[in-house]
């Protein structure tokens, strides 16, 4: 049986809405407004709005076979891998998909599940956009929802939306998802930057990531870098303030010696971590959440591969849990 929408409605998570058009399904993970800021920010984002960074289908079935068709794959940024992945009571069953879904536009696998009712969850890609043909099956097969334990917003840029996990149930804001059992929002988008536009009410959440500063210390000065981080946090303040708010400090990069920046990379960071303790949030400082090894980097200083992201969210999770229990 194929899934139809208010079957898919239920066993969606991270995905504010869920648009089914002629063409398939759609999982917006932002508000029409925050888009119009985005594109208003800057053209390109517009497309990066559209990928499915962690949104996941989480359910619990007796169906001895999934299966999933996926079409109309559209590269919005430089990266071309679009990739699905199967987990089975938290086990990962298989990657699917494709390094190039430009070249690959279109797509499907089946896979065979194990016998009697299991938690299945189908982590979408993170980068790319897709749209969802179908999700399919067994005819008459049990689908019950999953409910998660914990909510967490994400708000950040390339890193936090999940450049260069090449398989999306291992970026670090999936990775967490996982770890806290919990529903996640990731409204972060590649290339963004402290924006207080952007912050809007989108839910309850037991607790918010931030992680910008890394391109506002590329491509701003110092007094825009301080203008908008400080505009940022305090709306965040306004709208999430009574929650625990975890304000991640830019990680190692690899190129902090270039001068065309809003000045030294370590002063920028120090500067956001007196900001966010200033609005009562948590200050995560660890400059080395990732080894400073270029083959932990998808492209050698910035955006983690799959195992950097492993390194990142182990040692986040340890921080995050210390400040929690504080």
């Amino acid at each position: 049986m194929d899934l139809n929408l208010q079957q898919l409605q239920t066993i969606t998570l991270g995905a504010l809405n869920i648009r089914e058009e002629a063409d398939g399904f759609h999982f917006d993970r932002m508000t029409p407004t925050q888009v119009i800021n985005f594109i208003q920010a800057e053209e390109e984002f517009g497309p990066k709005c559209e990928a499915p960074s962690g949104v996941r289908l989480d359910f619990y079935t007796d169906s001895p076979v999934l299966a999933l068709r996926w079409h109309k794959a559209e590269l919005v940024c430089g990266r071309t891998f679009c990739h699905f992945d199967v987990l089975v009571d938290g086990q990962l069953l298989v990657h699917s998909g494709t390094m190039d879904c430009g070249a690959e536009p279109e797509g499907s696998f089946c896979v065979a599940l194990p016998e009697g009712m299991h938690r299945v969850q189908v982590f979408f890609p993170v980068l790319n956009k897709v749209v969802i043909a179908s999700v399919t099956l067994a005819d008459g097969a049990t689908v019950m929802p999953h409910r998660s334990a914990k909510r967490i917003l994400f708000h950040g840029d390339s890193i936090t939306q999940g450049y260069d996990a090449v398989f999306p149930s291992g970026s670090y804001a999936n990775l967490l998802a996982l770890h806290y059992d919990a529903e996640i929002l990731n409204q972060a988008i590649g290339g963004a930057m402290f924006d207080p536009a952007i912050v809007q009410p989108v839910g309850a959440f037991d607790f918010v990531v931030v992680g910008y500063g890394t391109n506002d210390w590329s491509k701003k000065n110092m007094a825009d870098f301080t203008a908008d981080a400080a505009a940022f946090m305090a709306r965040l303040n306004v709208i999430y303030g009574q929650l625990p708010v975890f304000v991640l400090l830019p990680i190692w990069r690899g190129d902090t010696d270039r001068t065309d920046t809003a000045g030294d990379f370590m002063e920028c960071r120090a500067l956001l971590g007196r900001m966010a303790a200033s609005q009562g949030f948590h200050v995560v400082d660890d400059y080395d959440l990732v080894p400073h090894d270029p083959r932990l980097f998808g492209d050698g200083y910035l955006h983690p591969t799959n195992a950097g992201f492993q390194l990142y969210a182990q040692r986040l999770i340890e921080l995050i849990d210390e400040k929690l229990a504080q």
